[in-house]
């Protein structure tokens, strides 16, 4: 649990004064609310503090999908974006879910299935031996087409443990060459969005897998052509910005940002192992850490010593999840917010989920 008081939230600048006498009404009735209802609230590492305040866990999207698989409740409210509540119902489809906001969802996670199917068929034309491999990113219509999935945390471990060369990543492409760096494997530039003809991309990956195989690489990787746009839009300039104004700095970055920046950086990190990198390197007290502001809000509330240069950005999805609207979910249960999965979708989402968490012990 995240813990953190008003005062504290005031003070910083995360809480207006004139809001702090809403904000802890709603904090108290949001704890009554879960008490008397027994219900769970997970959130996500990018939301706000004063939400991150009432979750009974907060972390990444493997912590939050590992928990999600025996919670003792009757009831949850998910503070996070629409796939990780889908992903919370696919593995504990006899718990209502709910997320608080129907705007909250994902850019990213925006992947058609049939052009999936059209992917894998590409490459099963070619003689391929390939796995499927989702990030947690997707929908579920998705993730029930793949082999296993993985979180940032945990993609490179599970991409060195499939049996097989290649692997089809879905769908953000800069995570796709962390896999491929970190599990000698030829990273393959990915089509343009929405301009996949097959004998072009052949034609334009053909060098490449040859040279792989000179190389005496494992594989390739085949990478969606997606990206989260709030990672995708930092740039080498911030990390330049960083070096000039205190070359001491460590800079962290996400495994979503462009190649170059992962590149320029001195740690490449999910948000889960940013957080446990400054529990653990108290020595390490200037820190520009590339991610989604919220995370940075966070390490800046729990480590006051710490001097964090703000180079993050914000995602209006994950800010679309607030105190009341968190209030009204667990208070009305209204109908039009509570996610659920089509069975048979959710039967091959969960085998790819359950083969995730199996493969990243």
């Amino acid at each position: 649990m995240f813990d953190v008081s008003i005062e504290r939230l005031v003070r910083g600048g995360q809480v207006e004064e004139s809001r702090a006498a809403r904000v802890a009404f709603l904090w108290e009735e949001i704890r009554r609310l879960k008490r008397d209802k027994h219900a769970f609230v997970p959130a996500h590492n990018y939301q706000v503090p004063e939400v991150q305040a009432i979750a009974d866990i907060v972390g990444d999207s493997f912590e939050l999908a590992v928990r999600a698989r025996n919670v003792d409740a009757r009831l949850v409210v998910f503070c996070g974006v629409r796939f990780m509540a889908e992903g919370c119902y696919t593995l504990a489809p006899h718990l209502p879910v709910y997320l608080p906001n129907q705007r909250a969802l994902c850019s990213l996670a925006e992947v058609d299935a049939d052009d999936l199917e059209e992917r894998q068929d590409f490459l099963r034309s070619l003689g391929r031996r390939f796995a499927t491999m989702t990030y947690v990113n997707t929908y579920a219509d998705v993730k029930a087409l793949s082999d296993v999935c993985c979180t940032s945390a945990n993609a490179a471990k599970i991409a060195g443990r499939l049996d097989v060369p290649d692997i089809l990543f879905v769908p953000d492409q800069n995570l796709a060459y962390q896999v491929a760096i970190k599990t000698k494997r030829m990273y393959l530039p990915p089509p343009d969005p929405h301009a996949f003809h097959p004998k072009e991309y052949l034609a334009r990956i053909e060098p490449l897998l040859r040279e792989g195989e000179r190389q005496g690489l494992v594989g390739n990787v085949f990478p969606w052509e997606g990206a989260c746009h709030v990672h995708h839009e930092m740039t080498l300039a911030d990390i330049a910005t960083i070096r000039r104004e205190d070359p001491t700095a460590v800079v962290i970055v996400h495994g979503e940002v462009r190649p170059e920046l992962q590149e320029a950086a001195d740690e490449v990190m999910s948000t889960s192992q940013m957080v446990k990198y400054v529990e653990a390197h108290p020595e390490k007290n200037r820190l520009a850490i590339l991610t989604e502001c919220g995370l940075v809000v966070r390490l800046e509330l729990e480590h006051p010593e710490t001097r964090f240069y703000r180079v993050c950005r914000l995602c209006e999805h994950m800010k679309a999840i607030d105190l009341e609207n968190v209030y009204l979910a667990l208070r009305d249960e209204p109908p039009e917010c509570r996610v659920t999965v089509p069975e048979n979708v959710r039967v091959g989402a969960a085998r790819a989920m359950e083969r995730m968490i199996e493969l990243a012990g």
